[in-house]
């Protein structure tokens, strides 16, 4: 199934910082300043060439797992200090050390995104009542949404990337986090690829 995907951009969102990141500086830092607009901007660079090798293969990857397209043609990905990544808004902080942790970071907000903003379910839908049917009623709210996400991973790291380091790398990066640790072990003992089919429900309006 060939998809189009959307335009990636990376971005130091300067406006963002200037709101948000100053205040959670001044209240969770130790007293020192954030880094100046050069600084991040290099950042930025960074993590641009980290991700645009793997940009086409992790959409079309995700895309065709899925079936499923993007709504938007662009997807800003904003970088911002102090924020852990959330997906609507895409935003993520500037302190990642290696390629494979901002690899595994993005597109794991990605396939949120796709997953509940695409071309074929209004944005309104209630996603969170169809995974209670597929996978029960006494998950965790972060356990439930983070079934999908997983199974794609699982499916794309190990059949589309060959790349099962990174596969270890997601349940060793949340291994503190008890709600993404019970839905890692959901998909782990499930079969992936028939909790990916059973996502149909989530195709029609």
């Amino acid at each position: 199934m060939a998809n189009s995907i959307p335009d990636v951009r990376l971005k130091y969102a300067w406006l963002l910082a200037d709101a948000a990141s100053t205040v959670m500086n001044e209240k969770y830092g130790d007293g020192a300043p954030l880094r100046s607009f050069e600084d991040y901007e290099e950042i930025v660079q960074k993590y641009r060439g980290w991700w645009v090798p793997y940009n086409n293969d992790i959409l079309h990857g995700i895309c065709d797992t899925l079936c499923l397209e993007f709504r938007q043609n662009i997807i800003d990905i904003n970088i911002a200090p102090w924020f852990s990544p959330i997906s609507d808004p895409m935003v993520i902080g500037p302190a990642f050390n290696s390629q494979d942790s901002l690899i595994n970071t993005i597109t794991h907000e990605m396939i949120h995104r796709l997953i509940t903003d695409n071309t074929s379910v209004v944005y309104e839908h209630d996603f969170i009542g169809d995974w209670k049917k597929l996978f029960g009623e006494n998950h965790d709210w972060n356990t439930l949404v983070h079934i999908p996400v997983y199974a794609t991973m699982k499916k794309l790291y190990l059949d589309i990337l060959n790349r099962p380091d990174l596969y270890e790398l997601d349940m060793k990066e949340v291994a503190d986090n008890r709600p993404y640790v019970d839905a890692w072990s959901y998909v782990n003992s499930h079969d992936y690829e028939a909790i990916i089919s059973s996502l149909d429900i989530s195709k029609s309006s």
